[in-house]
């Protein structure tokens, strides 16, 4: 047997939410006088209100009332009424309401709102209770939207003799969809215990229209007969009697809630600006493409071919204060929505996270992002196979890195974009002091410097930066540095290389010689980036006890190379030497090196430079002052 059932076709009208609440001053109860209530509408101006359905709430309030707040976050506030739910809208921020008398606009080119003029043929659709237009579902071959009836099968009819089904597994055992196909309007929900709207099948039964794209494939296939939708505004007739109505004005409007985004629309995005859409253009083929929202009008012109080519305005806003501000009139307040500043973080491996806030000074609560303020340091470290994370840069093809404690969002933009830089090979990421002096635990590996590291003053006596230290007994092996060290721009600043080497007199020719640096030994390494600034050399001249103060020195980033080849390039050295105490005389041979020390024939040096100061070194020594600079 089949089962039909004949439902004509029509155009279903979307009827706006209207909220009535007979509202009166705070003073306490009294009587209403019906014949001085005021409408008041909230616009939504872009945003959903209490819904995400409703862009419009209407209220009818008694005169001189104070009226509820639309906020974006729930808050304990006494002006609040909770069963309006919030004012929402993705990626934005509500910063008020205000009247639009209470908005003045000035030409700016980067202004962030645009006029429709109905002179123009343009304009915006208003809520008014004489306007001649309403708001409802028209029929569209490309729709967003998709209508399914859903008629549950009366207990005496069997299952039909001829049927298209897809099965389902249901709450109580297995049921399918029944489809009708010579009735595509019909659809029927069965199961075997003859119970239905179980979860996987009551958005059919309780939502008048779904939207297209939220289908499945099987679910687009097996409704692939049901017309599609749009809302849209049209004409008022008398058969829309009782149908919330709209006029159509001209007025300023926020430039981004002009576009929506369109698989069909006529126009794309080219980064910059909206083109019209060209399909034989090839530049055009991967872009976005929009259409102008439902509730405005856009007519093209010679002059003014896309909304990007509308004149641009910025807006000086008088918010409503709620707490203060009573209702004298029928009025529409609109909600001042700007876009959220975004930082888009884009990985190497194509991850990309978008973020809007950050925490507060006191690390409690996430508060937006604002211009001209920092962006907060982001948790995650990126990584990405035979590669190493440097840092986040501004370009995506050279290494330009963001400053986290400097660095602010900039101004006329509400998009920033940072790339994960990253350079081939594994390294040990360097960010801190403590990080630096683990060097010595592995002199042959690979490190990676990708912060600048103040180290606050801290004088280093006869031990680096990088941990190695410098033993003046006789017996010492020292072990040099083998291994690859980068920096990518970033310093090595405030701090003070001290070197000693006071021997019993009995080895004074033993052959000791200390020269501190940050890489004291090295042997065919690779040092390449590292810059020293703001860093002080001291050359103890004072011995211990009846000592001798035998071969010594300092260098910026390598004291002593040995045999082999290092290679040394793009760094750069800021040091001033002195002696601890000048009026004491050495008798042994003084090192000074900008870049290097000492074994200079093993070392190859490209593009470095350096600005030392040793002149309070002179007459230091009755043997040799030993200077090593590239100039």
């Amino acid at each position: 047997m089949n089962l039909k059932k004949s439902f004509g076709k029509k155009i279903l009208l979307l009827l706006l939410v209207a909220f009535a609440i007979t509202l009166t001053g705070c003073s306490g109860s009294r009587a209403i006088d019906t014949s001085s209530m005021y409408s008041v509408i909230y616009d939504g101006n872009g945003g959903y209100l209490g819904n995400k359905s409703s862009t419009y709430r209407k209220l009818q309030v008694a005169e001189n009332s104070k009226i509820p707040k639309y906020l974006q976050v729930y808050a304990q506030d006494q002006y609040v009424v909770s069963s309006l739910g919030l004012a929402t809208r993705v990626g934005y921020t509500l910063l008020g309401w205000y009247l639009e008398e209470n908005a003045e606009y000035g030409s700016n080119p980067l202004g962030a709102y645009v006029y429709l003029d109905l002179a123009s043929g343009n304009g915006v659709y208003n809520m008014n209770d004489e306007g001649d237009y309403v708001y409802g579902y028209v029929e569209n071959a490309n729709g967003s939207l998709i209508h399914i009836y859903v008629q549950p099968i009366p207990e005496e009819t069997a299952d039909p003799d001829t049927v298209d089904y897809i099965y389902y597994n249901g709450t109580n055992g297995y049921g399918f969809y029944i489809y009708n196909s010579e009735e595509p309007d019909q659809v029927t929900i069965y199961e075997r215990d003859g119970s239905y709207l179980y979860p996987e099948i009551s958005k059919y039964a309780t939502t008048v229209y779904l939207l297209y794209e939220d289908l499945s494939v099987n679910e687009k296939a097996f409704f692939v007969d049901l017309p599609r939708y749009n809302q849209a505004y049209y004409e008022y007739t008398e058969a829309d009697l009782g149908l919330q109505r709209y006029s159509l004005e001209s007025g300023y409007i926020y430039f981004d809630t002009l576009m929506v985004a369109d698989n069909f629309g006529m126009y794309a995005f080219d980064g910059n600006s909206y083109v019209v859409y060209d399909s034989e253009n090839v530049d055009h083929a991967d872009l976005d493409r929009f259409s102008v929202n439902s509730r405005y009008v856009f007519t093209p012109s010679v002059d003014i071919q896309t909304p990007s080519d509308l004149a641009r305005f910025n807006a000086s806003i008088t918010y409503w204060d709620f707490e203060t501000q009573r209702v004298t009139k029928n009025m529409t307040l609109h909600a001042h929505w700007v876009k959220k500043l975004t930082v888009q973080y884009v990985q190497k491996s194509g991850q990309v996270t978008s973020i809007t806030t950050k925490m507060n000074p006191e690390n409690t609560d996430p508060i937006d992002l604002v211009v001209g303020d920092t962006l907060g340091i982001p948790a995650t470290v990126p990584t990405y196979p035979g590669y190493t994370f440097v840092g986040w840069s501004t370009s995506e093809t050279e290494y330009l890195p963001w400053d986290f404690a400097n660095d602010v969002f900039p101004a006329n933009t509400e998009l920033l974009t940072l790339y994960g830089y990253m350079i081939e090979g594994t390294y040990t990421r360097i960010i801190s002091a403590a990080g630096l002096e683990k060097v010595v635990e592995n002199p042959a590996g690979n490190y990676l410097l990708c912060a600048d590291i103040d180290l606050a003053g801290a004088v280093f006596s006869n031990k680096a930066p990088t941990g190695f230290e410098l033993k003046t007994a006789v017996t010492t092996v020292h072990v040099p540095f083998t291994g690859t060290f980068i920096s990518m721009g970033y310093s090595i600043s405030n701090f003070t290389l001290s070197a000693s080497n006071s021997q019993k007199s009995i080895n004074e020719d033993a052959g000791v010689v200390i020269i501190l640096a940050l890489f004291p030994y090295v042997q065919n390494a690779t040092i390449d980036g590292v810059i020293i600034k703001n860093a002080e050399a001291v050359i103890v001249t004072t011995p211990v006890s009846t000592g001798i103060i035998c071969d010594l020195g300092v260098s910026g980033i390598v004291g002593t190379a040995l045999e082999g080849n290092t290679i040394i390039s793009n760094c750069s050295v800021e040091m001033t030497f002195s002696p601890s105490d000048s009026a004491r005389l050495v008798t042994h041979n003084v090192y000074v090196g900008d870049i290097i020390a000492r074994g200079t024939e093993f070392a190859t040096l490209t593009n470095c430079e350096s600005t030392i100061d040793y002149s309070l070194l002179a007459g230091i020594t009755t043997a040799t002052l030993i200077v090593e600079t590239l100039n």
